[in-house]
């Protein structure tokens, strides 16, 4: 069983256990925190149940009870030993999402697309300072932005994501290597619990600072190679012998037990070589690669000219579909697109699975396509929120819309911003995107939708399938 399987059966089994007796109990007690043990009551039973806290409250211990009874049949449900359930629960990350995930349900119900009462993951720009001259950069990156926090605000902001219970953080940029207190930053994530992240361009990463990474707790490490050939690459990148580099910290981070990936932003000048880059990903020993939408913001402005046609869009989204369900490596995609292509392929016979590319996973999932409605789609403002180097807050690294900052407002009270909200309501779409089968599968990208349209809420152009339901509407020729 697929983990996206594993997550979409967990909430259709809270959904109905909550219901009953010791359900009744873990939704009363969900969003409360325990002044006696300083942190969210279920939270503070899991802990108690699998993790390392020895003492709770009676409250606490009582509400524990009821958890192991859903565990006990929760592990029934998904098919899997109760034992290798303990082993997941025994990962702080892992008992954090499934803390945000039942406080989600606790809030708003079971939605469609589903919304946790934290983000699962948390982008964080930790700085300006870039070694590159990108010419997609969404940060305008390059010198140190405006109000970097310093490093006591900055375990400041890990100290308050950690207590709002946020189960991953990704240090990005910028190039986060050039801060000079970044392994000190991602020591502290990681000693909170969180599962630790790092989106880089990979220059920097020689196998001492691989091997510095893994030691800091950092799990995950995204680089990113524009291009099968360094020509590519560099011209994309702005700086001669950036693919060397590249291509050497893929190397190096793949030789540990860090999760290696191959970050690719897809655009004209590069999309035929995709096929190339999952196959070098394999060779270097990467267990994945991202495709990132190129995203016209920030001084993606300025190269508009780089931006694939929905035709082709399409064809690199059939080929994300068929690597996903052929090759061993993760593949998956930011375009939310991608369910959705794989759904019509599927249904004209051209695929026996379903693959289905996010942020958190990608793979098959045959038989469980409807569940995707409840996990699909954009993730900004919903799985993610992200925060800029002055701290802050927005709803994707991509949509330079802020909200407020970490430091000053209350995390929740954020969260349930109107811009959030706006970016998750997929029954508010405006254009093509509201009109489309598929909006609670995909949704459309809500960054390229502001970044093109000025409008959260608008359609994502770049998608074949809104052109065509245009084109066929009264008045769309």
């Amino acid at each position: 069983m697929t983990p996206l399987t594993r997550i979409a059966r967990f909430i259709s089994f809270l959904n109905r256990f909550l219901e009953s007796k010791p359900g009744k109990k873990i939704m009363e007690a969900a969003v409360k925190r325990c002044d006696k043990c300083g942190d969210y009551r279920i939270k503070v039973a899991l802990d108690y149940l699998y993790g390392d806290r020895e003492e709770a409250c009676r409250g606490c211990r009582l509400l524990a009870k009821s958890i192991k009874v859903m565990v006990e049949k929760g592990a029934k449900r998904l098919g899997v030993e109760e034992e290798k359930l303990r082993e997941c629960l025994a990962l702080d990350s892992y008992r954090r999402g499934v803390t945000v995930t039942i406080q989600g349900i606790a809030k708003y119900g079971v939605r469609k697309p589903f919304v946790p009462s934290a983000p699962y993951l948390v982008v964080w720009d930790v700085t300006g300072l870039c070694n590159l001259r990108c010419k997609h950069c969404y940060s305008n990156a390059g010198k140190p932005a405006p109000g970097e926090l310093d490093t006591e605000d900055a375990l400041r902001v890990i100290e308050r994501l950690s207590e709002w219970c946020v189960p991953g953080l990704a240090f990005s940029g910028g190039e986060p290597l050039m801060r000079d207190d970044f392994f000190e930053l991602a020591e502290a994530s990681s000693d909170e619990g969180m599962f630790t992240a790092l989106a880089t361009n990979g220059t920097l990463i020689d196998r001492e600072t691989a091997e510095r990474l893994e030691a800091a707790g950092v799990e995950y490490v995204e680089i990113s190679v524009d291009g099968a050939r360094p020509e590519t690459h560099d011209g994309f990148r702005g700086v001669e012998g950036a693919w060397e580099k590249a291509v050497e910290g893929v190397r190096n981070c793949a030789e540990t037990d860090m999760m290696t990936v191959i970050a690719f932003t897809v655009h004209k000048g590069n999309y035929r070589e995709l096929p190339e880059v999952l196959d070098m990903a394999e060779e270097l020993g990467a267990d994945g690669v991202a495709v990132f939408n190129f995203i016209p913001t920030g001084k993606g402005r300025f190269a508009r000219e780089l931006d694939l046609t929905p035709e082709q869009r399409e064809e690199v989204l059939k080929i994300l579909v068929e690597a996903a369900l052929e090759r061993d490596i993760m593949v998956y995609s930011t375009a939310p697109q991608m369910a959705r292509v794989s759904l019509q392929l599927m249904e004209r016979g051209e695929t026996e699975g379903v693959a289905y590319g996010t942020h958190f996973y990608a793979g098959d999932v045959s038989g469980f396509a409807s569940l995707i409605e409840f996990m699909g789609g954009c993730g900004a403002g919903r799985f993610l929120m992200a925060i800029e180097p002055d701290g802050s807050v927005q709803p994707c690294v991509f949509m330079p819309v802020k909200v407020g900052n970490v430091l000053e407002d209350d995390l929740e009270e954020l969260w349930e911003n109107e811009v959030m909200w706006a970016c998750r309501d997929r029954d508010a779409l405006r254009g093509p995107c509201g009109a489309c089968e598929f909006r609670y599968v995909c949704g459309g990208c809500r960054a390229r939708a502001y970044a093109i349209e000025g409008d959260v809420r608008g359609s994502d152009p770049g998608c074949l399938h809104a052109v065509e339901l245009t084109s066929s509407s009264p008045g769309g020729r």
